[in-house]
């Protein structure tokens, strides 16, 4: 038996039920690593009602039962989230109330951590005078992460509720982070998750930052700020099995996975896109080859290069020859290019058809170690058709960046 306080225990079977009803959150996963921005202002684009939960996008000073009568974080238009289904979970005290919310999927989910990391966020609004009345009611708000697979890697959540009817030290809403979520799983005011409490109405904004270099582990910085940008709380996460490039990909979902806060106010939802460097130049020219991974011979070539504003441009093309394995690869968009400040390495994420069909995200890493080419480094990366070249230095051909 786990305690709901301290564990997630959701039971496998409605795990397993709640991530294939979920199409939009496991079968995008070659979406580019571009920026998603949704205030409200014109609709509510990259959010999905679910499990009867819905998303409703209302004017400033609108009457609500939570909140009423309330602007905008910003602009002049916010959302408000219906109540969805209750699921139920398991727990060590039997079954539980489980009010499924809606989720973002941030523009598209990504198999590819970009380098530099990535942010997400939403604005919430918290009643004060709501909580008063209405004793622990909660709402969980989870951001998480894929494998490089597309498939779900892991959880990071903001637990939060309002204060019990024994708490006597006044009405407000406790906050704590961790991996697991719902009332069979996580409790906001658990002292191992080091709990604050808001006890001013008011937005704030519950914010995740990925960081981490390929190869070594991810850490997730959980943090809290009121409508001035302070810090109230924060929150570091991270498990040494969470390995970049190996055990963890890009951003999966931002999801409410329980809400019991009927007409519960958000507002400017987001997650940054891949770092570019700006006035960064990475060209191969001289008929670039390698030998792969798999043994196949393999030619590529290509440009991307980012101007003053950081925007990209360029094109990139992998042939591999086989006989292990043949493919064709021709990019459509180059997304982002990131390069060392040294200018030795450079790493080009963007989408691309494989032999010819479909749209896949990929990633190129590049290594340039002088004028001659001779000890430069290349490697494609398709996650969505499992192929990676492996960091080759080249047969023939040179790298430059700049």
């Amino acid at each position: 038996m786990r305690r709901m306080f301290l564990r997630h225990v959701r039971t496998l079977a409605l795990a397993v039920t709640l991530l294939f009803a979920l199409p939009a959150l496991v079968a995008s996963a070659d979406a580019p690593p571009g920026p998603y921005f949704n205030g409200f202002e014109t609709n509510t684009a990259g959010w999905f009602n679910f499990e009867g939960a819905t998303v409703t996008r209302v004017p400033s000073g609108s009457p609500s039962t939570y909140a009423t009568g309330i602007s905008a974080a910003t602009g002049n238009y916010f959302a408000r989230l219906g109540i969805g289904n209750n699921v139920t979970c398991q727990s060590g005290a039997g079954t539980l109330d489980w009010y499924v919310g809606p989720y973002t999927n941030w523009g598209g989910e990504s198999s590819i951590f970009p380098p530099g990391g990535y942010q997400t966020g939403v604005d919430v609004y918290l009643d004060v005078g709501w909580a008063a009345t209405h004793p622990d009611r909660r709402f969980d708000w989870s951001s998480a992460i894929n494998e490089p697979s597309g498939n779900f890697r892991r959880e990071f959540v903001f637990n939060v509720g309002t204060e019990p009817a024994t708490d006597l030290t006044g009405p407000g809403f406790y906050i704590s982070a961790g991996n697991n979520s719902t009332r069979c799983g996580a409790y906001p005011e658990n002292p191992g998750n080091l709990p604050i409490k808001i006890t001013t109405s008011g937005w704030y904004t519950f914010g995740h930052a990925f960081t981490g270099v390929a190869g070594g582990p991810l850490t997730v910085d959980m943090t809290v700020k009121n409508s001035t940008g302070t810090p109230l709380g924060t929150w570091v996460r991270s498990d040494p099995t969470d390995i970049i490039g190996s055990t963890v990909g890009g951003n999966a979902y931002g999801w409410f996975v329980q809400n019991e806060i009927d007409e519960l106010a958000i507002d400017n939802s987001f997650r940054t896109g891949a770092i570019s460097t700006p006035l960064c130049t990475a060209n191969i020219t001289n008929g670039g080859w390698i030998i792969a991974k798999n043994r196949d011979k393999a030619s590529f070539g290509g440009n991307a290069k980012v101007d003053s504003a950081g925007n990209t441009s360029g094109q990139e093309e992998y042939q591999d020859h086989g006989p292990a394995r043949q493919i064709t690869v021709n990019s459509i968009a180059v997304s982002s290019v990131y390069c060392t400040e040294d200018r030795t390495k450079a790493t080009i994420l963007g989408t691309a058809t494989v032999n010819g069909s479909g749209t896949y995200q990929y990633e190129i890493d590049l290594t340039d170690k002088g004028q001659s080419g001779a000890n430069d480094m290349y490697r494609m990366y398709i996650p969505g058709i499992g192929y990676d070249s492996g960091n080759q230095t080249l047969g023939g051909g040179n790298i430059t960046i700049h």
